[in-house]
């Protein structure tokens, strides 16, 4: 489809939400609380808008900085339940810790019987609520005048490097159209709120647990609060040592840790698991710079091998290596490759929050999570509540509430009117569930101190860069005889 064609389509569809809203109401169907105050609204075009610069050229270029993250390598499940139950196989008691009590001469006798344990998990919901500006109907036609041109085409992207955005948000009309500029920030704030939720979310903030929750130590049952270590994951300190420093081994730490869940994978018959290695950028591209020297000459101390022997380390090669790891996303641990995936949404310690870091110095956690078991079975996943369950119910208002789902019922949608003026609001009830955090290990404090600290999705963040206005000055240099 053309862009001319693309632009009419987005222009009918404007068109219609115009229509439908300025229907007149039957009795009984007067619609619901007044909008957002009109100050907060950054008009596209028309006077103050943020694209009626003279001569602008038809191509925006973005510098917009998107999350990046796990999620996109999640499936995302529909469901209707608010407290499942998962249930895990924790071992099986001994009748008596004296192997003498079962080699016995009299066959008929009893001995002590073991039992089966178990574990019960369960996951919570977090509801995300985001609004759009209130939009008055007019600002959605006006032009300053006929050099104010909404064919503009914005080069680049705004969303879609976590997956973690509804796709009813159509980012290539942000420019031009009041309503789908609207509905792109709702896509903007939805994907950076969830972005950070993935890993930091907390109930005790009406979120999800997010994964640095839950891969933890102090695993219980949910019915009973009894404890389950054989549930917990594999959790390490790496102490604020710098990753390739003198201090703790980074090679060492990633290999116990990874050793230590092959072994709880293959002792339990779970294998083959499909693992990633999760991290931040920074933290990533410290790693990879001395994860090939590292690695290669791990444990070849002149301890070990001598005061008088020498490591040959070729420089080429491990050139050569770190830009393979960096270039493929892999990493090389006990002689197998995982891939990397880089999380925005991970947090960062840093000299502000934490005192025992200096000014471009930061640390944070590395994560394993196993995303199947099995060779298949889900076992890190996220989970949504369907609204296309509420359709029965809905039938039931007769079209009168002006409410819609996008993406298989993950994301419900709905549109609030006072007179002309009108907003939309969106909301998602998601979680995340990690189904085997006995499977699932990190290693924390890890400190990197990088160059150049890369820009941040998140504002409020020291490194998020935005800029611009929102609004701009209306013409003053008009002139007429009733002026």
């Amino acid at each position: 489809m053309s862009y001319e064609a693309k632009l009419m389509e987005l222009l009918e569809k404007q068109t219609s939400i115009m229509e439908a809203l300025s229907e007149e109401k039957a009795a009984g169907e007067s619609v619901t609380k007044t909008p957002a105050a009109f100050s907060t609204y950054a008009p596209l075009h028309g006077p103050g808008g943020i694209w009626t610069g003279p001569g602008l050229e038809r191509d925006v270029i973005t510098a917009h900085v998107r999350p990046r993250g796990i999620a996109s390598a999640l499936p995302l499940l529909p469901t209707v339940d608010v407290n499942p139950q998962f249930g895990i196989l924790t071992g099986f008691t001994a009748g008596d810790t004296d192997d003498s009590t079962y080699w016995v001469t009299a066959h008929c006798a009893d001995v002590p019987a073991g039992y089966v344990k178990s574990c019960t998990l369960t996951a919570q919901f977090g509801a995300l609520r985001v609004d759009s500006q209130t939009i008055d109907m007019d600002d959605v036609m006006l032009k300053l005048h006929r050099g104010d041109f909404t064919d503009l085409m914005l080069q680049g992207e705004l969303l879609g490097l976590t997956g973690l955005n509804p796709s009813d948000t159509d980012a290539n009309d942000v420019l031009n159209l009041v309503s789908a500029s609207e509905m792109v920030q709702m896509g903007v704030q939805t994907e950076r709120l969830l972005n950070r939720a993935m890993w930091q979310g907390t109930v005790a903030n009406n979120q999800f647990p997010g994964l640095a929750a839950q891969v933890a130590t102090g695993q219980m049952d949910v019915n009973t609060g009894t404890l389950c270590p054989a549930a917990d994951s594999d959790v390490k300190d790496f102490a604020l040592d710098e990753v390739g420093g003198s201090g703790r081994d980074i090679v060492e730490y990633l290999g116990m840790l990874e050793f230590y869940l092959r072994y709880n994978a293959e002792s339990m018959g779970l294998d083959p698991v499909q693992y990633v290695v999760v991290m931040r950028p920074e933290l990533w591209f410290e790693l990879s710079s001395v994860w090939p020297c590292a690695y290669n000459t791990s444990r070849c101390a002149p301890s070990v091998i001598g005061d008088n022997s020498r490591v040959v380390i070729d420089g080429r090669e491990n050139v050569a290596e770190r830009d393979r790891m960096r270039q493929g996303n892999t990493i090389d641990i006990n002689g197998r490759a995982y891939p990397v995936i880089t999380d925005t949404g991970i947090f960062e310690h840093n000299n502000i929050n934490n005192a025992n870091l200096n000014p471009a110095q930061f640390a944070s956690s590395i994560f394993m999570i196993p995303l199947t078991i099995n060779g298949g079975l889900p076992v890190t996943f996220r989970q949504y509540l369907d609204y296309r369950q509420a359709q029965r119910d809905v039938s039931f208002t007769r079209g009168n509430l002006h409410a819609w789902w996008t993406d298989n019922g993950s994301y419900a949608w709905s549109i609030e009117q006072t007179k002309w003026c009108y907003k939309f609001s969106l909301k998602s009830q998601q979680r995340l569930i990690l189904r085997a955090p006995h499977l699932a290990g990190r290693i924390d404090s890890v400190m990197y101190e990088p160059l150049q600290h890369l820009r941040s999705p998140d504002p409020n963040d020291p490194y998020f860069l935005d800029g611009g206005v929102s609004l701009r000055g209306t013409d003053a240099t008009r002139n007429a005889v009733w002026l």
